[in-house]
């Protein structure tokens, strides 16, 4: 009888850390998940006020253009919209100058 109630006892637990553990992963990938939507959403607001800043000037300066290169490279790795890739075109036609 003993024997009943102690593997009753333990096969309870069992399930309790197994729907905790279920629960954790759970809310971690949500968070995983609204991390991920917030860097991309940051990036692709980043990216095109750079762009837009740029647009607008007869020429831009060598670090304005590495600037924009990191940022078109980390836009383009998280796979954002061909938008972007337009206004990286259009930068890639200014004439650049030597930085001060």
């Amino acid at each position: 009888m003993t024997e009943i109630v102690i593997n009753s006892f333990l096969g309870a637990c069992g399930a309790g850390i197994l729907t905790l553990l279920v629960l954790a992963i759970k809310w971690f990938w949500k968070k995983i998940r609204a991390d991920d939507l917030t860097i991309k959403a940051l990036a692709h607001d980043a990216y095109y006020r750079n762009c837009h800043a740029l647009i607008w000037k007869e020429t831009i300066t060598e670090d304005e253009s590495e600037n924009h290169d990191y940022m078109w490279k980390a836009y383009k790795a998280q796979g954002l919209n061909g938008t972007g890739e337009q206004l990286h075109n259009q930068i890639l036609q200014k004439p650049v100058i030597p930085s001060k």
